[in-house]
């Protein structure tokens, strides 16, 4: 039975209580590290820099981009943990470091492509509109085209969204069977993905607004919802009375 958002947010509450410091600290530690890996190639970076140093800087930036989905692999293991009502421990944030990190290092440039694809309507139309210039003509077809870029990016996102989460509950599966898995798992449910992202909007501002310190208790709560929204749509629901 599909529950809804309401109430996979209200399990999400009742896993995490009491158990916050857990999904706070695998948050932190999985947001922290590329940002520590990444600092020394900022305070390098200068204004006026040779190409090979700057082609080297984008590299090092996506290799962190690539770190980060190791790490995040981390987040999910703990989340489907606690879903489950197991133990969630801090040191399941390097999960994917121990557990064939080329795997979700894959997933990541697959993901990365996914976004390529979806920003690739919107770029043409800016190139169009820098060879011909600015008119009705020129604009209308950006604008048709970002917005299709849009309607692309967002049927990808939601189609893929649970990637890591598939991937790191089945282990023995190869990448491309776990992309084909997520997709045929997604069917029906992109709606109710997109509602729940939704859902989070007003938190997560507020978690901005006060300067990332809310966000200590949004994006743990966030991603318990998340894996509760995995579980129920593979059947796999354990409810909260």
């Amino acid at each position: 039975m599909n529950l809804p958002c309401k109430e996979l947010k209200r399990i999400a509450r009742t896993n995490l209580s009491g158990h916050f410091s857990t999904p706070m600290g695998v948050y932190l530690i999985a947001g922290l590290v590329p940002l520590l890996v990444e600092l020394p190639f900022s305070m390098l970076q200068k204004e006026q820099q040779p190409l090979p140093m700057t082609i080297m800087f984008y590299i090092a930036d996506f290799l962190i981009v690539l770190l980060s989905y190791v790490l995040s692999a981390g987040v999910c293991r703990t989340h489907l943990a606690i879903a489950r009502k197991q133990t969630g421990r801090l040191k399941m944030v390097f999960f994917g470091f121990q557990n064939r990190p080329d795997r979700y290092i894959l997933a990541g440039l697959f993901l990365a492509l996914l976004c390529v694809a979806g920003i690739l309507p919107a770029a043409l139309g800016i190139l169009y509109l820098y060879k011909k210039g600015a008119c009705v003509e020129t604009v209308t077809v950006l604008v048709i085209l970002s917005v299709i870029s849009l309607l692309v990016t967002a049927l990808l996102q939601l189609s893929y969204s649970l990637l890591l989460f598939c991937i790191t509950d089945h282990e023995e599966q190869r990448i491309p069977e776990a992309i084909r898995s997520c997709r045929q798992l997604m069917k029906g449910h992109r709606g109710r993905l997109l509602y729940l992202y939704l859902s989070f909007i007003g938190l997560q501002l507020l978690g901005i607004i006060s300067f990332g310190i809310g966000s200590l208790w949004v994006e743990p709560y966030r991603s318990q919802t998340l894996a509760n929204f995995y579980l129920n749509i593979k059947g796999e629901m354990i409810n909260t009375l």
